[in-house]
C-alpha cells in the first residue's frame, strides 16, 4: 500500500470480541483496561466484534436471563459513556440466540437496546439483522466494513431485501457490493470486521489437542474429566471434517470464508478481524492480515505454532491497530495486569504489519 498521510495524525482502533461473560454486577478488569488507553487527545475507535451477551443473547422480558443480559448491555455502556471516540458493535453467533431460528427477533432487541443506552447514536451494525456490508469511513484514509458473518449461519428467518432495510437482495449481491466498497477505497486503509474468523489455530478452526480425543467433553465444559478413549475422538473429527455450524468445517460457513478468502486476496494489506474464538491470534497470509481478537471475558486454548501464525495467545484481552501518519500501521495485543500495577495493562505482541 503507499504512503498515506493522515493529515490528523495517528488513529487507533482497538478491537474486542466476546465480552458477554462479564460480570453484570461489577466493573470488569478487561474493560477498565481497555479504557485505560483512551485519551481524549488521540482520535480512535472501538469495535466490539460480536458475542456482546453470554449465554443467548437479550431474551425478551420475563425471560430468566432477561435481567443479567440487560446488565451486561448496561456494563459496556457505562465504560464507554464517556468515551471520545467512534464506537462499533457487531453480531455474533450468541447474540442470535445461538444460531436458533428464533434469533432475528434477539437481534433486533440486542439492537434497540443498544441504540436507547447510546442516545440514539448508530453504534450496531449492521441494522435490523440485515447481512451488511456497511461502509464506515473513518477519516480521509481508513475505510472500515462490518458484516454479521451469524447471518450465514442462522436458522430461521434471515432478513434481506428492502422490505427489512437491507441494502442487499441476495448473497451474491452482498458479496458484490462488498468487492464494489473495497475497490472503491482501495487507495486507503481497508478494515473489515465480522464474528467469524476466516482462518484461526484453535477449536472452531478444527484445531485440537490429544485431550480433545480422550476427555472431549472438556470441549464444552473445562471440568468436564470423563475418559472416552477412542470413541471421544468422534467429536474432535467431526468438528474438523464436518463441523458444528459455528465452525469453520460446517458448509454455511465454508461458502461464506471461500468468497470472503477470495474477495480478500485481491487486496494486498486488507485487515480481517473477527472474535468467536476465545483467544488471540494473528495470522498473516496471501498479504491479507487477520486478527482474532475473542478473548474479551473468555479464554480457551490455541495452539502455539502454524504456517502462517504469527502470534497466538491464550488469555483475557484485546488488539490494538495504531495507524501512523506516514502509512504504516502496527498491531499489538494487550492483557490485564492481574497485579494492576499498569492500568493499560501488559504488551504481550506488537509489531509493525504495514
Amino acid at each position: 500500500m503507499p504512503s498515506i498521510d493522515l493529515s490528523s495524525g495517528s488513529f487507533e482502533i482497538f478491537l474486542i470480541g466476546d465480552t458477554g461473560d462479564i460480570s453484570p454486577t461489577k466493573p470488569d478488569a478487561v474493560l477498565q483496561t481497555l479504557c485505560a488507553h483512551f485519551n481524549p487527545a488521540q482520535p480512535s475507535a472501538v469495535v466490539f466484534l460480536g458475542d456482546n451477551i453470554y449465554p443467548r443473547g437479550l431474551p425478551p422480558k420475563g425471560n430468566i436471563l432477561r435481567k443479567n443480559a440487560e446488565n451486561t448491555l448496561i456494563r459496556h455502556y457505562e465504560a464507554l459513556k464517556d468515551y471520545h471516540g467512534k464506537v462499533v458493535f457487531i453480531a455474533g453467533n450468541h447474540d442470535w440466540n445461538k444460531g436458533r431460528s428464533d434469533g432475528y427477533e434477539y437481534i433486533v432487541r440486542q439492537e434497540n437496546f443498544i441504540q436507547k443506552l447510546f442516545e440514539g447514536k448508530n453504534v450496531f451494525l449492521p441494522s435490523n439483522g440485515c447481512p451488511g456490508p456497511v461502509e464506515i469511513n473513518i477519516g480521509d484514509h481508513i475505510t472500515m466494513v462490518a458484516i454479521d458473518t451469524q447471518w450465514w449461519m442462522q436458522k430461521g428467518l434471515r432478513p434481506i431485501g428492502a422490505q427489512y432495510g437491507c441494502r442487499v437482495s441476495s448473497e451474491e449481491e452482498f458479496f458484490e457490493q462488498l468487492e464494489t466498497i473495497l475497490e472503491q477505497n482501495k487507495h486507503k486503509h481497508l478494515l473489515v470486521v465480522g464474528h467469524h474468523p476466516v482462518y484461526s489455530y484453535a477449536i472452531h478452526g478444527g484445531r485440537f489437542k490429544l485431550k480433545h480425543h480422550i476427555f472431549p467433553l472438556t470441549l464444552y465444559d473445562k471440568d468436564a474429566w470423563i475418559p472416552l478413549p477412542g470413541l471421544g475422538s468422534l467429536i474432535p473429527l467431526y468438528r474438523k471434517f464436518l463441523g458444528a455450524r459455528e465452525d469453520v468445517a460446517h458448509p454455511r460457513y465454508r461458502r461464506l470464508r471461500s468468497k470472503l478468502k477470495e474477495i480478500l486476496a485481491k487486496y494486498p494489506d486488507i485487515i480481517y478481524a473477527a472474535g468467536h474464538e476465545h483467544n488471540l491470534q494473528y495470522i498473516n497470509k496471501n498479504r491479507n492480515h487477520f486478527v482474532v481478537s475473542g478473548s474479551g471475558s473468555k479464554v480457551k486454548y490455541v495452539v502455539q505454532s502454524g504456517k502462517y501464525l504469527r502470534f497466538g495467545q491464550k488469555c483475557k484481552g484485546f488488539f490494538k491497530l495504531r495507524y501512523e501518519s506516514d502509512g504504516s500501521v502496527y498491531l499489538s495485543a494487550w492483557t490485564i495486569d492481574t497485579s494492576r500495577k499498569v492500568e493499560k495493562g501488559k504488551v504481550i505482541f506488537e509489531e509493525q504489519i504495514i
